[in-house]
């Protein structure tokens, strides 16, 4: 039975090394280097096959008020919570449509007194429930009784039963391979609930620039393989109760706008921050050109050679003149927003932090090892996921250490 280990991670301890990554602040004249942390090995545990708990896909989400860490597992249906000497707590959910029950549990949200929601699917159902794991009722979302523009909406959490959401687009669609014009603008929705108890049309609050999101390599057979960007600059969007944080990289090279908007439309919250542009390099092109092509050509074998699979691959990715500062964004049990950027060194990857609504702060900067996943952190620990040789996820805490000097 494998349980939660102190100092027992089989990852590198990251060392001390120099970057050259400079910020400046929006409002700010010259800027300045933020600080460094590394992470030690800390906690590391896995499932259960004896308490039947089984990490398939887990994705974890921090408690640090009651020191304890969520794990949802969208494909065994179960969210379940655990405390620092790696005990299982509880466990909550099975296969099912009916109360405390899931069809795809996707993420959860914990209340300040320890209270917990679990959003099932893209926001059709969402389960409360006690701090201690008991049911107090399923709410059913709007489900298909709304859309946009015949698109269905992934929705987020309701803040006074109103819901910020994305419509779901598929790749074909998004980039025009269906013969239909590409669609480089997505909104930002609000979904809320008309006097009479229906559900109103979504109204746009934000538009999201989408454009360079999906890759799509058309092959010799007239058929399409699709994809993400390796390189992408496209708005990306994460939610918190309430509120949406946007970030966006296409203005001038190195630049990344975080903007916080409520369900009205309204601006909470807008942070510029400059990081030292970097060009895309002819070898970081080969290199992922490589890695998709590794990825996929033994499926592809029976339909295209492997020399005309990597020319198809090159022409479908983009490549823009200046990598974009960062890759992704999180939100995260510490309100900050972290953002992993596309610098390594040796096993390291370069995560960027700004606390959420900060407007002057100068970030911090973490180096993790690149085959950790981080889902979120708090003010001690970073949380994700690590997958070992026989491609097992294990749940990992890395406690974050302050570089000397």
């Amino acid at each position: 039975m494998c349980c939660f280990r102190r100092s027992c991670l089989r990852l590198l301890v990251a060392l001390p090394l120099t970057l050259s990554v400079s910020w400046s602040c929006s409002g700010d004249e010259g800027g300045g280097a933020g600080v460094v942390w590394l992470t030690e090995s800390d906690y590391e545990f896995t499932d259960l096959p004896d308490r039947n708990v089984a990490f398939l896909a887990p994705f974890v989400r921090a408690d640090p008020v009651r020191d304890r860490v969520f794990i949802v597992d969208s494909p065994s249906f179960q969210v379940t919570a655990w405390g620092p000497d790696g005990s299982l707590i509880f466990a909550v959910g099975r296969r099912g449509g009916g109360p405390g029950e899931f069809m795809s549990p996707r993420d959860v949200l914990i209340g300040p007194d320890g209270a917990f929601s679990v959003l099932d699917g893209n926001g059709s159902r969402f389960a409360y429930f006690t701090a201690n794991g008991e049911l107090k009722e399923s709410v059913q979302g709007p489900g298909t009784s709304v859309g946009y523009q015949g698109f269905r909406i992934a929705l987020a959490w309701p803040d006074d039963g109103v819901h910020l959401g994305v419509p779901l687009i598929a790749p074909s669609v998004e980039v025009g391979t269906t013969g239909l014009t590409p669609l480089d603008h997505q909104p930002l929705l609000s979904v809320r609930r008309g006097e009479d108890g229906t559900w109103r049309d979504p109204d746009p609050v934000l538009w999201l620039d989408v454009g360079n999101r999906v890759r799509a390599t058309h092959l010799p057979d007239d058929s399409w393989m699709y994809g993400g960007q390796a390189f992408s600059d496209a708005d990306q969007v994460s939610f918190a109760q309430g509120t949406a944080v946007v970030m966006r990289q296409k203005g001038p090279p190195g630049v990344v706008d975080l903007i916080e908007v409520n369900a009205d439309g309204d601006t909470l919250w807008h942070r510029q921050l400059q990081f030292e542009p970097r060009e895309l390099s002819v070898r970081m092109i080969e290199e992922e050109v490589e890695r998709l092509v590794d990825t996929r050509a033994s499926d592809l074998a029976s339909r295209v050679s492997r020399p005309r699979l990597r020319e198809q691959l090159y022409e479908s990715l983009y490549r823009p003149e200046h990598l974009p500062a960062a890759e992704r964004f999180f939100l995260t049990a510490s309100d900050e927003v972290w953002l992993r950027t596309h610098q390594v060194s040796d096993t390291l990857r370069v995560h960027h932090v700004v606390e959420r609504g900060d407007m002057d702060g100068v970030p911090r900067r973490v180096l993790l090892p690149e085959s950790f996943v981080i889902t979120d952190a708090t003010t001690t620990h970073v949380w994700g996921i690590w997958r070992d040789a026989l491609d097992v996820p294990h749940v990992i805490g890395r406690k974050l250490v302050r570089r000397p000097g």
